[in-house]
């Protein structure tokens, strides 16, 4: 994997992690819970991507 395709994939999921995060704000409070557990694992999956880097 060439390095731009990396940067590329790093931005790709720290924009999914950001538009997450501003979509709880705006879920019921019950669902909390099930969306910052997705949070969590669009943050692994980003930690994960800049340890290829």
């Amino acid at each position: 994997m060439s390095e731009e395709s990396i940067t590329e994939q790093i931005a790709v999921d720290l924009d999914k992690l950001k538009d997450r995060i501003a979509i709880i704000n705006t879920t019921p409070l019950s669902d909390h819970s099930d969306e910052f557990a997705q949070v969590h694992a669009l943050l692994q999956q980003a930690l994960a991507n800049l340890d290829g880097v």
